[in-house]
């Protein structure tokens, strides 16, 4: 069995993330503290999301990655390298942006048919 994907969040990047998160709070989900007022997990069962700020995303990634998510549900995808998941992608995928967050992830926005996704491999 290959373990390279370790786990996928659907991840909404909002302008502002408080009218989305009351919907999802009245529909009965879970809120699920990740330490930042600008990124929160919800969780229903066994599904999740998570709400993210433009600006969040902003503080790490430039400008001109993060536009073109605004507004979008984007495949977050915890991998268990990053380095091999890259080396699997075809070879129409581009890596808009790579980077290393202060929360201590390698993170790599990723566009392939038209549709983005993030990379992302926890550091211990």
């Amino acid at each position: 069995m290959d373990d390279l994907v370790l786990k996928v969040t659907p991840m909404m990047v909002l302008p502002d993330i408080r009218p989305v998160l009351r919907q999802y709070l009245a529909l009965g989900f879970e809120s699920l503290d990740t330490g930042h007022p600008d990124c929160v997990g919800l969780r229903a069962g066994s599904s999740h999301l998570m709400l993210v700020s433009v600006a969040l995303l902003e503080e790490s990634f430039r400008r001109e990655t993060v536009a073109p998510l605004v507004g979008t549900t984007v495949p977050y995808l915890y991998v268990s390298s990053l380095k091999a998941a890259k080396a699997r992608l075809e070879a129409s995928a581009a890596v808009v942006q790579e980077i290393q967050t202060d929360e201590g992830t390698l993170e790599a926005v990723v566009i392939q048919h038209g549709q983005f996704m993030i990379l992302a491999e926890k550091l211990n």
